[in-house]
């Protein structure tokens, strides 16, 4: 038989992606998570079979059939674990597709009676858990989407709601269940047939709508008296009485009541429609009218049978189980026929046999010596009574029923017994605990602690994994105040929390998820994340399902993962991205030489005189102002910033083994928001009076071309590497970077200064005005330029940088515009 529905909703509250699946692969149900899993909108719902989603493997990483994966005996105890990964496809533009892979961990359970059934007929329960990276650096994985609700069964069996769905279905007659003010709260599918109304209808509706108006005004006064007194008039029998359908006709009916629990406060009513018996009652009375003669013939004949016709007819129409009457001495003097139906004998085989017939052999001895007793005595230890006992048929079988016995008369001496067969109840209520006892196995399969309360905070159910993550047994569970896992800070608010809720309805925490702290027995805390729903149970009452992640393991990953970013952050303040990459995979020395690269220095004017006089806090306060936005120049352009020293800051272009034109061009741009920031510096009134700079560019091109006539060029290479074990520096070494030193000394405030190698490499968009020629100290004549305007970034910086994050200063846009003046 399929699972119950009520698996539907407890699946659908889970942290846990969930599903089930049919032996042949076809899911029949699935939760929000595993469709975010299966990458699945939430409205799909064409059906689906496992083999779509997941690839089964072995411990040796084999690929397994899910046939295969569901073999009886790779089942411990109907539980397992295995491996698996789930395969989800993405369309992305230009009709292309991505395949995305998940490793998962899978914890199944199979859902049948006993482990002979063949697989073919069962449903197993699969939860699936991503299985997250191991290495340190890997990012934590994002948590599961919350359990959206839970119906979840307590530990009183006969108040769950999956019982109730279950005898339902195991009834042959109407059934109702009704609340202690008479409202209807359960029906089933024979109650809709037989009386004509929905199931809409009925659910809400007072019972009394399917009583005629005689006896409905009578109803909640009987109710009202029952809850007053306790005096059960009517629960615990059965009776016959009038029924009215929605139609308005009637009809004669047997009712039996009983009450589903003293803690529920539910009554069921079974009703059982007597129209056609009635019918058949009316042609055997008239039959017994015309054969009246030979009827009292056979009473006579019956051992002095003492009872009137029309008492034994009473007793025949007043059940619909199987009955017996008996004189003093056991003998069975009648039978009516649902005796023959559920024994095998027929009314002749059983007249005048001993009661004993229908006994098993270990009780028929005792029978006679019960009667023997109960003449000599006169004590009813049974009479009066009801009981479960065995009774046997004909073929030898036996099968458990309740047999009630009554004196019909204190001088007839007869003995009435009244049998109800027991096996349909008893296969239902072994379903029932069968299905509590997966539900159980269920909850306990999750990988997350589930702990149900109930309005006052006291706890109904744990799952193992409450155990094991808290400490305390499921027996010091049950029965305390959810506080006992809460560190005393918090849990002095929890029982107001509650009230609140119950008195306002306000949600301030259920449906939700958060971080919060819980304890252990020992006394210890951990971090977790809790998440609660609500459960609106049969009775009005309402439970609280709360589900625990620790995430203890996560936190330490977190932590870490923010102390290495933290590392990394500063090692790239320090050293230039790529080399601070290099320095982490391989600590040893790092130096390099590069053929093609542009250098700048920048220095402020006359800054030794200037700062004299000024206080250490200011001066650093001033440096640290102007080179924040020569930082954040430095990241737009993408270039390299080597150190700087004193008031003289270095900057060079990514350097590289291939001519970088862009490179150079980017440097020029900098150099020129160099100015402008200075410019913008001087315009907000500075305390210590305006600054100048001068800059000095030079690129290094190794190349094979001749020297100018009586001129000198700035070829060559530039050395990099990084030097020390303390406070890293990444440094530049080579001709080039003295001659850009020199060009920085040789220049003129506020001016920037070239080689003729940065005019030649530069596009047209620049414009420089020929300075002359100058005596540069180690290399002689060199012709020089002062850059004056120009240049436009060619699209986005290749790279994130550190200098541009989050720094308020834009830089301004650059003019377009280049000829040699």
């Amino acid at each position: 038989m399929p699972p119950p529905e009520s698996l539907r909703q407890i699946l659908d509250g889970s942290f846990d992606a969930s599903l089930v699946v049919l032996s042949d692969g076809q899911i029949w149900h699935m939760n929000d998570p595993t469709r975010g899993l299966f990458a699945l909108s939430s409205s799909s719902t064409h059906t689906t079979y496992i083999s779509t989603h997941i690839s089964f493997l072995t411990s040796s990483h084999v690929t397994l059939s899910w046939n295969e994966v569901i073999q009886s005996h790779s089942f411990d105890n109907g539980k397992k674990v295995v491996d698996g990964i789930v395969v989800t496809s993405n369309k992305g533009g230009e009709n292309t597709t991505t395949t995305t892979t998940t490793p998962v961990k899978i914890s199944m359970v199979r859902m049948m009676a006993a482990p002979e059934t063949c697989h073919e007929e069962c449903y197993f329960c699969l939860y699936l858990k991503e299985i997250a990276a191991t290495t340190t650096t890997s990012r934590v994985s994002s948590l599961e989407e919350e359990w959206k609700k839970l119906s979840i069964t307590n530990n009183e069996t006969a108040a769950d709601s999956t019982i109730l769905k279950l005898v339902l279905d195991a009834s042959f007659h109407a059934l109702f269940v009704i609340n202690e003010e008479g409202i209807i709260q359960l029906v089933n599918e024979k109650s809709i047939e037989v009386f004509g109304w929905s199931r809409d209808e009925f659910l809400g509706s007072n019972i009394h709508i399917i009583m005629p108006s005689d006896v409905a005004s009578s109803h909640d006064q009987y109710l009202k008296n029952y809850l007053l007194t306790g005096v059960k008039k009517m629960i615990g029998t059965q009776r016959e009485v009038t029924a009215q359908r929605k139609d308005g006709s009637t009809f004669p009916c047997v009712l039996g009541l009983s009450e589903v629990s003293k803690e529920s406060g539910l009554i069921c009513g079974f009703i059982r429609d007597l129209t056609s018996e009635k019918n058949l009652e009316e042609r055997n009375e008239n039959l017994e009218e015309r054969n009246e003669a030979n009827t009292h013939t056979i009473k006579v004949q019956r051992k002095g049978l003492l009872v009137a016709e029309d008492t034994i007819l009473g007793i025949l129409d007043a059940s619909f189980h199987a009955l017996f009457v008996i004189n003093e001495e056991g003998i069975i003097q009648l039978v009516n026929e649902k005796s023959c139906e559920v024994f095998g004998w027929s009314k002749e085989e059983m007249m005048s046999q001993n009661i004993n017939m229908i006994m098993p052999s270990e009780v028929a001895v005792n029978h006679d010596q019960y009667l023997k007793n109960y003449l000599k005595t006169g004590i009813k230890k049974m009479i009066g009574t009801q009981r479960e006992v065995n009774a046997q048929r004909k073929d030898g079988t036996t099968f458990p029923c309740v047999l009630g016995l009554s004196e019909v008369s204190k001088e007839s001496g007869l003995i009435c017994g009244f049998i109800r067969d027991l096996t349909s109840e008893i296969k239902v209520r072994m379903e029932v605990e069968e299905n509590h006892k997966l539900m159980l196995k269920i909850m306990d399969s999750s990988f997350h602690a589930l702990l149900v309360i109930n309005e006052k905070g006291i706890i109904q159910m744990v799952n193992e994994r409450s155990t094991k993550v808290l400490g305390w047994t499921k027996e010091e569970f049950i029965g305390q105040n959810i506080k006992m896992i809460m560190p005393h800070e918090h849990a002095h608010q929890h029982d107001d929390y509650l009230k609140r809720y119950l008195a306002t309805g306000f949600k301030r925490m259920i449906g939700k998820e958060r971080e919060v702290p819980a304890k252990r027995k020992d006394g210890t805390t951990f971090p977790c994340i809790l998440g609660l729903s609500e459960i609106d149970t049969s009775d009005g009452t309402k439970l609280f399902v709360g589900f625990l992640e620790d995430i203890t393991v996560r936190k330490s990953l977190l932590i870490a993962e923010a102390e290495r970013e933290a590392s990394d952050n500063l090692l790239h303040n320090i050293l230039p991205e790529h080399i601070a990459k290099r320095l982490k995979q391989d600590p040893s020395h790092i130096a390099d030489h590069y053929e093609n690269t542009t250098i700048l220095f920048a220095d402020i004017v006359g800054f030794t005189d200037k700062t004299s006089s000024m206080r250490p806090h200011d001066v650093v306060t001033m440096l640290n102002n102007l080179f924040s936005q020569f930082d954040y120049l430095v990241g737009h352009y993408d270039l390299n910033k080597v150190k700087t020293i004193g008031d003289c800051y270095m900057v060079t272009s990514i350097p590289s083994s291939e001519i970088d034109n862009d490179g150079c061009s980017r440097v020029c741009m900098f150099a020129l928001d160099l100015l402008k920031a200075v410019k913008t510096y001087n315009m907000s009134g500075p305390q210590h009076g305006h600054l100048d700079i001068r800059v000095g560019i030079v690129m290094c091109i190794l190349t094979d071309c001749p020297f100018r006539l009586g001129h000198t060029t700035a070829c060559g290479q530039v050395v990099a590497g990084v030097v020390g074990t303390k406070r890293f520096l990444f440094d530049m070494w080579g001709d080039a970077v003295n001659v850009a030193a020199r060009m920085e000394q040789h220049g003129l405030p506020g001016k920037i200064q070239v080689t003729k190698e940065v005019v030649d490499n530069v596009d047209n968009s620049f414009s420089f005005e020929l300075r002359g020629t100058l005596n540069i100290k180690g290399k002689g004549m060199l012709d020089c330029y002062f850059l004056k305007s120009g240049g436009k970034l060619k699209g986005p910086a290749n790279r994130r940088s550190v200098y541009n994050s989050g720094n308020p200063h834009k830089p301004l846009p650059a003019r377009s515009n280049s000829t040699l003046i």
